[in-house]
């Protein structure tokens, strides 16, 4: 029996837990109704603690301290989703715990008062805690060991996974939305699952879970819909001078099922909104935004039970909601959310791969600085991964709206739309520079082709002469304007009276990205 783990046997013990949680995440999906019935909870906690797991799996020989910090940083950058981001902070306590530990034998003790500040940690993030849910697990597990006394880990640990169960059974009477499912939390199974497969492991067994049978019906998730907000928006930032009541306050504003993590100068947040970009910008205002993730709850509760396989699929990085939408409208089946500033994670997009029904994706960058990322998920993944180099989403929208399933892949046929279109970009410039032979002042208007600055104007008139300079007398006769958030009326009527007076049919789309008023895209027949 044992009165300790060596950090070899925690760590073994932590990624069976994770191992069973990712064999099971297809059960723990098929319960998920609250907060939203999107259907992904198992694989936002798998994620979650894979993220973890990648980290401590090469800790062995480390003191327990440095699992303690490893912990805590890797559960907070690769918390996903609502059940995820909990996860991480109940993780995050238990780290603190760790943290503490001196030397490689973490004692009983200490063990559970790791439990017991996790639950403290979970229960301090979320803002407006729920019971019936992963909370519940973890306090009602928490109650009780606090009041026990334990002679070894195995009697711990069974007490834990006992108690685990029975609350996950009692969450549909706390939670009326489980009970009219006819289903247990999806998130505290995930968390019974855990701890499961991390006391078979401590106790030398294979895990023996019980199995749930429920299934959330096709009908309840078309009456329940995804509720008031649209969007799961969380991100992962440094900041010295965020300060907590404050950002709270302001996320409380914006949504709900809101968490908020910190530790030193790490944070880590996650709202359902219907103004992901303005969370963000509010957000960003107070340090620097690591990685970012949104995801269109509408379009994950109307797909859940989307299964066909088809010939192949389509993910593509979207700049904001509205080019995700308009993505899904010509035949994108998963929209990354992320861009300039913002760029997706090789993670993110994975998740975009494994979501789609086809064994065959391709994947649309949709910026330059995306396109390596868009390129080792062909390492992750047993589909068949091409990447289509595209560096921006006009190119990405013009090219799926042509392609009917002609006979050339979607990638021959990208290739031909590339070659007969050019991109202008035109944007104010944040500072003083010289940038491509050109002196720039803050403020300026950048006018950009193909990557390539072309002209820093200090008026629209210049912006415009260099736009009749750029595309006269050679053979455009499209335009297709993409307008920002900071897009002005003026602006874009006399934009499209010069591509007019050029021979261009103009087509103008309201598409709401941050940082780039504009975005044209140019094409020859």
């Amino acid at each position: 029996m044992k009165d300790h783990l060596t950090v070899r046997e925690f760590i073994s013990a932590f990624d069976s837990g994770y191992s069973l949680v990712k064999q099971l995440q297809d059960d723990i999906n098929a319960l998920n109704v609250y907060p939203v019935p999107d259907g992904d909870t198992g694989i936002n906690m798998s994620l979650t603690l894979e993220s973890v797991v990648n980290e401590i799996r090469k800790m062995e020989e480390a003191d327990f301290s440095e699992v303690g910090h490893a912990l805590i940083k890797a559960s907070l950058s690769g918390a996903r989703g609502n059940s995820g981001v909990i996860l991480s902070q109940i993780l995050k306590g238990f780290g603190r715990v760790l943290q503490s530990t001196d030397g490689r034998r973490l004692t009983l003790s200490n063990f559970l008062l790791a439990i017991v500040e996790g639950k403290k940690t979970a229960y301090h993030a979320v803002i407006k805690p729920v019971e019936g849910t992963i909370l519940t697990v973890i306090r009602k597990i928490s109650e009780r060991i606090e009041t026990k006394t334990y002679q070894s880990f195995e009697e711990a640990l069974h007490d834990v996974v006992e108690v685990g169960w029975q609350t996950v059974l009692e969450t549909p009477e706390m939670l009326d939305v489980l009970k009219k499912a006819d289903v247990v939390d999806a998130g505290g199974y995930g968390l019974y699952v855990f701890f499961e497969g991390f006391r078979a492991a401590v106790a030398g067994e294979t895990p023996k879970p019980h199995r749930v049978t429920q299934r959330v019906s096709e009908t309840f998730i078309s009456e329940s819909g995804y509720g008031e907000y649209k969007f799961c928006t969380e991100a992962y930032f440094k900041s010295d001078n965020m300060d907590f009541e404050y950002a709270k306050n302001f996320l409380s504003s914006q949504g709900d099922s809101i968490v908020l993590g910190q530790e030193g100068g790490l944070w880590h947040f996650h709202v359902h909104t219907n103004e992901p970009f303005l969370v963000l910008q509010e957000m960003g205002k107070f340090g620097e935004l690591i990685q970012v993730k949104i995801d269109n709850m509408a379009a994950q509760v109307e797909g859940r039970f989307q299964v066909e396989e088809k010939p192949f699929a389509v993910v593509a990085v979207a700049p904001s909601p509205k080019w995700a939408e308009l993505f899904r409208s010509i035949k994108v089946d998963f929209a990354v959310m992320g861009g300039q500033t913002m760029n997706p994670s090789v993670g993110q997009i994975l998740d975009g791969v494994k979501h789609v029904h086809s064994n065959k994706v391709y994947i649309l960058p949709n910026n330059p600085n995306i396109i390596l990322s868009a390129e080792q998920v062909r390492e992750l993944t047993d589909k068949e991964v091409i990447v289509i180099p595209t560096k921006n989403p006009a190119q990405a929208a013009v090219g799926l709206s042509l392609y009917f399933g002609v006979e050339d892949p979607l990638d021959v046929f990208f290739k031909q739309i590339l070659d007969h279109t050019n991109f202008i970009e035109l944007t104010r410039a944040t500072k003083d520079s010289h940038v491509d032979g050109l002196d720039v002042k803050a403020g300026d208007w950048l006018v950009l082709w193909d990557d390539q600055l072309k002209a820093a104007c200090s008026r629209w008139d210049c912006v415009l002469e260099t736009l009749q300079e750029l595309t006269k007398n050679s053979g455009y006769t499209i335009a297709s304007i993409f307008k920002g958030l900071d897009a002005k009326e003026q602006e874009t009527q006399t934009m499209k009276e010069l591509f007019a007076s050029l021979g261009m049919e103009v087509e103008e789309y309201d598409m709401d990205q941050p940082f780039y008023p504009y975005w044209v895209l140019v094409e020859k027949s």
